[in-house]
């Protein structure tokens, strides 16, 4: 279990605005910004090779399968931020799957167009920088927090990871795609939030849930482990 969730606040499975001071790089360098309806998949694992992309707007799913067919969603993007970079190497194909949650506007781009923004702009090399240092947080929380062999923890973390109680307290996801995400059975999900409901921790709201306790979501962590 993570002690003091506060403490890793900036860990976040949502990423977005992170190049949006550098989109006229892009508009400059890159075609048109193309259509992608929702359910549309932009990359496949051991397909695309050589495409990056620049997301304008929209929600995309960034996710994997494992050797039973099962997906497993690692992280989701959204507006002003860089995707595909697993195929910034040449000669590398993209190791995930990335699919629009909504109807999305993207700039495709290569390698070169990339290399040529970072030679040129060192401001751009830095935020580059510190953005695959945020994704790589990210990763290793996510691979600490999947190695917890207790649902509830697992789901609670990546609740406090992502949403508060206060601004960014709306969790827009259903169940499913809580599941694929924290690792575990939809109707395990059900039972996790059923627990915040009656703790008092969340409020049903449309499609997913409000957060109203994040204190009381953090008492559950204390209770006897959830199985599967």
């Amino acid at each position: 279990m993570r002690k003091k969730t506060a403490e890793l606040s900036d860990v976040s499975y949502y990423f977005g605005g992170e190049f949006r001071i550098y989109r006229h790089l892009f508009d400059a360098r890159c075609p048109t910004p193309m259509k992608c309806l929702k359910g549309m998949i932009i990359l496949r694992p051991g397909q695309t090779k050589g495409w990056m992309y620049y997301l304008c707007s929209g929600l995309l799913k960034v996710y994997m399968n494992n050797c039973e067919g099962n997906e497993r969603s690692v992280a989701f993007i959204t507006n002003d931020t860089l995707f595909g970079m697993d195929c910034f190497i040449p000669g590398q194909v993209s190791l995930t799957t990335i699919e629009c949650m909504t109807d999305s506007w993207v700039m495709p781009f290569q390698s070169s167009v990339l290399e040529e923004i970072i030679r040129e702009n060192a401001d751009f090399a830095i935020d580059f920088a510190r953005y695959y240092c945020k994704m790589l947080r990210q990763l290793c929380f996510d691979a600490e927090n999947q190695s917890i062999n207790n649902v509830l923890v697992r789901m609670v973390n990546f609740l406090l990871a992502n949403w508060d109680d206060q601004d960014n307290s709306r969790v827009a996801l259903s169940q499913q795609e809580i599941a694929t995400a924290v690792s575990c059975s939809r109707s395990s999900v059900s039972r996790v939030c059923r627990l915040m409901k009656d703790e008092g921790a969340i409020v049903s709201e449309g499609v997913g849930f409000r957060i109203i306790d994040q204190n009381r979501m953090r008492n559950l962590l204390q209770r006897s482990p959830l199985s599967e």
